[in-house]
């Protein structure tokens, strides 16, 4: 009965959208009404809520730090296939790679099916939710950040949370870790819309991404602009640069 109740709700989502795209290009919003809308993303937050409950649970009381890097809740647009669905208040769960969204303060958490076909725009930063080579060469999924627009050649963040486990002190000279999140900035290049391979930092594997004719002039550049290859902005610097000359 799960699965038959699963299949109507995702058939019914597919065919709303298809629907909303033939008759009015650019904005799904725009069709359907008020109960079809909510019913449509309902369906996609539960599944993934479910998937949610399922996942390990940590006393967050007991750790430093914060799942999130902004714990607001700010006005965000979900879109399907590039095409606005709706607005809702959303933020980003950087542990669990998760995009929540509160539609009301009295309202219970929910969050963003994830999906390849569903993007969500928070804070000016577009989350992609698609398929990355990570630093052991695997495939993975998870949302990633669009950090330029070059036709070629694009940058990618994927921003997390690690939980570091604490430690206790084993003897008064030793000072006691509290469990803690941390930070953790990671940066993907594509090339020509193929899955992002993650970028370590190093001038040898701008090499191996960009080609050996390029080699020359990229050493240049990175000498002249003071280019940090773990600097964000110095790396969209870059990746203009290479676009440019691509």
């Amino acid at each position: 009965m799960k699965k038959s109740y699963t299949l109507f709700f995702l058939s019914y989502f597919i065919a709303f959208c298809v629907s909303a795209q033939s008759s009015a290009p650019g904005s799904i919003r725009a069709q359907g009404s008020p109960l079809e809308r909510d019913m449509a993303l309902r369906w996609l937050n539960n599944a993934n809520n479910m998937n949610r409950a399922r996942g390990t649970k940590l006393d967050l009381n007991d750790i430093e730090g914060s799942l999130y890097y902004n714990d607001q809740f700010i006005k965000g647009d979900v879109f399907y296939l590039d095409k606005l669905f709706d607005s809702y208040p959303m933020r980003y769960n950087a542990y669990s790679d998760e995009i929540e969204i509160r539609r009301t303060e009295a309202s219970a958490l929910e969050s963003v099916y994830k999906s390849t076909s569903l993007t969500c725009t928070i804070d000016n930063e577009r989350y992609i939710y698609a398929k990355y080579f990570d630093n052991s060469g695997e495939v993975k999924e998870g949302y990633i950040i669009r950090l330029n627009e070059g036709p070629k050649y694009v940058l990618f963040e994927k921003k997390s949370k690690v939980y570091k486990e604490g430690k206790k002190a084993t003897t008064s000279m030793h000072p006691t870790y509290p469990p803690k999140f941390e930070d953790k900035h990671d940066y993907y290049i594509s090339t020509d819309g193929e899955y992002p391979l993650h970028f370590k930092g190093s001038k040898k594997e701008l090499t191996a991404i960009f080609g050996s004719d390029m080699a020359s002039e990229l050493k240049s550049f990175i000498k002249e602009n003071k280019i940090k290859l773990n600097n964000e902005q110095d790396l969209i610097k870059l990746m203009d640069f290479v676009n440019s000359n691509a």
